[in-house]
């Protein structure tokens, strides 16, 4: 049977033989059944098969262009940082790693959210200090006159005296999630990081993820 029709009878059979085992395995660990996690990995094979027909694995610079297109995102810092939390920053993105990245840009679970957008902004695992910020804001000023510059400086201090509680120069996960739940709309306070629902859906439906489709889910 053709999983792919796409691609010719080996390529099918030759996917079925390497990844075939692993579906269930990582079913049973995601928020996808056997026949999405099936899809997800037939998009990370073909990849894979620009690599050479006997690849088994993407490469983090494929990886790139992935979270580029999928998302729609071009804030290089941003897809760079994304990356090296999916990959750990090695050369190649296993399969399992992947399907990760996909249940992230499918997932709606608040909590889930916080905890990713935290670690793409905290840089260096010590916190968002008023260097992160500043870096993020210059961002949303072009420019470098008196007055954009003076509008980043009341940017950066707004910020830090939102979230920062106590007042010790660093936004902790805590401080953040504090403010998060009460303002869901500053998840993404320093710049996009997710890709906006309809994005999502276009996914979604590119992937055969229907379980994250609402209209298709009740069916």
């Amino acid at each position: 049977m053709k999983l792919d029709l796409t691609m010719n009878d080996r390529f099918n059979q030759r996917f079925q033989s390497v990844y075939g085992g692993l579906v269930p395995q990582i079913a049973r660990l995601v928020p996808f059944n056997d026949s999405e996690v099936t899809c997800i990995l037939l998009i990370y094979y073909k990849y894979s098969l620009q690599n050479g027909p006997s690849a088994r694995r993407i490469t983090s610079s494929q990886f790139v262009n992935i979270v580029i297109g999928f998302q729609q995102l071009y804030d290089m810092d941003v897809v760079d940082r994304i990356v090296t939390l999916i990959a750990g920053g090695r050369k190649h993105v296993t399969p399992m790693e992947f399907v990760n990245y996909m249940t992230i840009l499918m997932s709606r679970d608040m909590e889930r959210k916080m905890e990713f957008a935290y670690m793409v902004y905290d840089k260096n695992g010590m916190g968002i200090n008023r260097e992160i910020i500043s870096s993020s804001v210059e961002r949303f000023f072009a420019g470098d006159d008196d007055e954009i510059l003076e509008m980043r400086l009341d940017m950066v201090d707004f910020l830090l005296l939102k979230f920062d509680e106590d007042q010790d120069g660093y936004i902790s996960f805590e401080e953040y999630r504090s403010i998060v739940l009460q303002q869901p709309r500053l998840l993404e306070f320093l710049g996009p990081i997710f890709p906006s629902d309809e994005t999502r859906m276009v996914v979604a439906y590119c992937t055969a993820i229907y379980s994250h489709i609402p209209e298709m889910a009740t069916l």
